[in-house]
């Protein structure tokens, strides 16, 4: 028998670093908890400059399609490409790793995929400087 979904889908998860941010999701997003996200990434980019991020991501359950269009969402996705350098998925439908795979290729983060049973390497994987992005024009 499977667990009932959490409710809400959002869960910060503290990290060992004040420039590594991480999050489970687990359910349906709403729009209320992207917007959310989407606040405290917008918070560290002021603070820190560039941050890494985790996202476990339990059993999905979609989310609410509204925020795909919303002007919240785009600006969220854009300002993370400005301020993400390295991010970690971990878990999720089996469609998530080829989209990382795919994503990875067109940006200048640092995109991986984990299953959920190698969380400790993604962790891992966050914590670890990588290379230093050149400074934008």
């Amino acid at each position: 028998m499977s667990e009932p979904l959490k409710h809400p889908a959002l869960l910060s998860l503290k990290t060992e670093r004040d420039d590594v941010f991480a999050f489970e999701f687990d359910g349906h997003l709403s729009q209320e908890e992207v917007d959310e996200v989407y606040e405290t990434l917008e918070r560290a980019y002021d603070t820190y400059g560039t941050i890494n991020l985790l996202i476990r991501v339990g059993r999905f359950d979609g989310f609410d399609w509204n925020s795909l269009l919303s002007g919240s969402t785009y600006i969220g996705k854009l300002h993370a490409l400005k301020h993400l350098r390295r991010y970690a998925l971990v878990g999720g439908p089996e469609w998530f790793a080829t989209a990382t795979r795919f994503f990875n290729s067109l940006f200048r983060v640092e995109v991986r995929h984990f299953e959920f049973d190698d969380e400790a390497s993604a962790w891992r994987w966050v914590y670890e400087e990588g290379e230093e992005q050149p400074a934008e024009a």
